[in-house]
């Protein structure tokens, strides 16, 4: 295993994710700023239909949403304006602490994982890994314009908005495939081809650990199914069960993958798992504050925002999104860091010994 990172190091990597983070929802958010009380509506007028980029992203005019309203349910269907978008169908503001916690994972595995930033920085490999993410970033803007554009063409009420039916809010989508492709290249090891290339091993000399591996894992399904039930009877998370259960899914292999698949290896890698709980912690408790600060960006959890547009039994829905997508989130950190590895002791020589 690999020396830990110097704390400097870890700070600087940190620091640097956040901010891109941070200017990556403000994209997101001037888009919803554009907007206002208005929608964004497709202008038939232009281009095939109101498409061009090969049909996948949509002349837009704003229009008052009165007026769209209007034309939308009178007996006439020949004016009915296409509705794309509106105010918060694409940052999320209302639950920024969830919506920035996709780009925050995205980052990380692109600046820690990918380009090894800020110590593992290869003069070699920096052009190739460059090309991936920026491969990555293409792939993830198409993917997702091709999916908006399905949901655009399946929403028959005219009322729909495009965004939310795609995924919700934009930038979960649009953040989502980011890892999602970034995870995909990593597998392929477009990015880590070397001169030297060096065998695979010879699967026949391996020990398969199968049973203990699927019986800690199915341990560990069961005890998050429970876990979820308890949330969504608690109302703390959301109420699309489906969506929400997914992330502990994630979170489940990702600690088998990263900690060890069973306790004998969790007690060697306390530092890694201290990591992951504290920074959790820490993340809520940052994202209560900002939402206190602010008034506007919802931590999603114990929020006013949340409790004014849903009523005060909905204030906490996004707490059990945002504790599993930061659990994963510090869990990729500690191992960007490495420092999710066991704890090796300093080893004494027996005449050295008093």
């Amino acid at each position: 295993m690999s020396q830990p990172m110097s704390i400097k190091n870890a700070i600087l990597l940190l620091v640097v994710v956040a901010l891109c983070t941070t200017f990556s929802m403000r994209i997101f958010q001037g888009l919803d700023e554009m907007m206002g009380a208005q929608y964004w509506v497709v202008d038939t007028n232009q281009g095939d239909h109101g498409w061009y980029f090969i049909g996948l992203l949509p002349h837009v005019k704003l229009m008052p949403k009165d007026a769209v309203k209007a034309a939308n349910t009178d007996d006439d269907p020949d004016n009915n304006y296409i509705i794309y978008s509106q105010a918060g169908d694409f940052a999320g503001n209302n639950v920024y602490g969830i919506c920035f916690g996709i780009p925050f994972i995205m980052f990380l595995i692109w600046f820690a994982f990918i380009l090894g930033f800020p110590d593992k920085v290869d003069p070699y490999l920096l052009p190739r890994r460059i090309f991936t993410v920026t491969v990555i970033m293409v792939c993830s803007i198409v993917a997702n314009l091709f999916l908006m554009r399905i949901a655009a063409d399946f929403a028959r009420d005219p009322m729909a908005r495009i965004a939310n039916v795609a995924g919700n809010h934009a930038s979960l989508l649009f953040h989502n495939a980011g890892i999602w492709f970034a995870i995909l290249f990593s597998a392929l090891g477009t990015h880590t081809h070397a001169a030297r290339e060096i065998a695979a091993p010879d699967s026949r000399s391996w020990q398969s650990q199968a049973d203990e591996k699927f019986s800690w894992m199915f341990t560990l399904l069961a005890a998050v199914t429970v876990l979820e039930v308890f949330l969504v009877k608690g109302r703390l998370a959301l109420p699309d069960a489906a969506v929400d259960y997914s992330v502990w899914l994630i979170w489940v292999v990702i600690f088998m993958r990263m900690f060890g698949f069973s306790p004998r290896y969790w007690v060697k890698r306390t530092r890694g798992i201290a990591i992951m709980l504290v920074g959790t912690a820490a993340t809520l408790a940052f994202f209560y504050m900002l939402e206190r600060v602010t008034g506007t960006l919802g931590a999603g959890f114990a929020s006013p925002i949340l409790a004014k547009a849903l009523g005060p039994e909905n204030q906490n829905i996004g707490l059990s999104a945002m504790i599993s997508i930061y659990l994963i989130f510090w869990m990729e950190f500690a191992a960007a860091v490495r420092m999710n590895g066991p704890i090796r002791k300093q080893a004494t020589h027996p005449t050295l010994k008093a």
